[in-house]
């Protein structure tokens, strides 16, 4: 299965994404935000989704997705946003940076 690591697009190009005149409407149409649509889409096209956040909002609004699925019409209008580019290109620097990266499990 496909996992997908930065459903939004990565750092720096979040807004691009979001921003789509695709996504804002079918947000809209839910009640959602632009966010949940895309995680919604990644999910209901069966992919593994990853999404990073340090916001506790975030992190609830991210797991808020499951009382709704996209039309297959809806998953087309998504899936024809398709740039034919990356978003994220793993580097070297960014692969040791993740490696040691370590969760901090208690709240300061």
């Amino acid at each position: 299965r496909i996992m997908s690591w930065y459903p939004m697009g990565g750092k720096g190009n979040t807004g691009k994404l979001l921003g789509e005149k695709a996504i804002g409407s079918i947000a809209e149409k839910y009640g959602k935000t632009p966010a949940q649509i895309v995680l919604r889409w990644h999910i209901d096209m069966g992919f593994i989704v990853i999404p990073g956040s340090k916001n506790e909002e975030h992190i609830a609004e991210n797991r808020a997705i499951e009382d709704f699925c996209l039309s297959e019409e809806e998953k087309k209008r998504i899936g024809d946003l398709n740039k034919n580019a990356r978003f994220y290109n793993r580097t070297e620097a960014a692969l040791r940076g993740f490696a040691a990266w370590r969760p901090a499990y208690e709240k300061e």
